[in-house]
This record gives structure tokens, sequence and C-alpha cells, in this order.
């Protein structure tokens, strides 16, 4: 599949909001490079950005520090939102940090170093996992 191809086959919008600018420019070009719309938010930002009707149906990538600074102090689901997955880039898959993605919400956990297309493979499966829910909660 040749790059146009890929870009008309996903026009998603994919959220980065990651604590080092590097690590966001790197994805935001690899994000780009697979056909998809990327823009940048913080943890300040983030869920109006999330709800903004230009961004629905997309995807967030967000980092384990941005999590974590999000969801200290809440309790319960913070990405509760089924037209916008999530996919935790973490930096060790223990029980403890699934069991907190789980209860925010989290579609998808990625362990980083991000290695082949593990990211693209997790942003694809959350993006197809919410299309698919959300197409059987419409169907009668």
């Amino acid at each position: 599949m040749r790059l146009g191809e890929t870009r008309l086959a996903q026009a998603e919008t994919i959220l980065i909001a990651v604590g080092d600018g590097v690590l966001a420019d790197s994805l935001r070009f690899s994000l780009e490079l697979e056909g998809f719309e990327t823009r940048f938010c913080d943890e300040h930002s983030l869920l109006a950005t999330m709800n903004a009707p230009c961004v629905r149906g997309g995807c967030l990538v967000l980092d384990q520090d941005v999590f974590a600074r999000m969801v200290d102090g809440t309790r319960g689901a913070i990405f509760t939102d089924p037209g916008m997955p999530v996919v935790l880039m973490v930096s060790h898959v223990t029980e403890r940090v699934l069991a907190r993605a789980s209860a925010a919400g989290v579609t998808e956990v990625v362990e980083k170093p991000l290695l082949g297309g593990a990211l693209f493979t997790a942003i694809r499966q959350a993006l197809a996992r919410t299309a698919h829910s959300g197409s059987a909660q419409r169907a009668p």
C-alpha cells in the first residue's frame, strides 16, 4: 500500500500528549508518514481537545508521565468517551500499570521502546475496537 492510499484510508486524527518534545516530534513524524493527522495537546487541554468536533473518531496517544499526572488525585475512569480510544505508552508493563490503565478507561497499552510497528498496531486495534463497539451499540 502506498502512502497516498494509506492517507485516504485513515483520516483519523491522533492526539499526542507526551512530556518529551523530542518524542512528540518523532511520534508526529512517524504517524504522519502512516497517513494519520496529528495534533499536540497537554494534560491541561487534553479532555477539552478530545471532545472537539475536529478530532472525533480519532485516537489519543499518551505517555506514562502525562497519564500519571492526570490520574493522580482522581478516582474512576477519566477516558470514558467511546469515540476516542486511548493508547498508553509505558516503560514497563506491570499488573499495577495495567490495572490503573484499565480503571482509567485506556484502550491499549504498549511498552517502550516502540519497536517495529507496535505503536501503529496498538492504534489500529484501538480504533477498530472503538469502531466495532460503536457499530454494536447502534445495532437494534
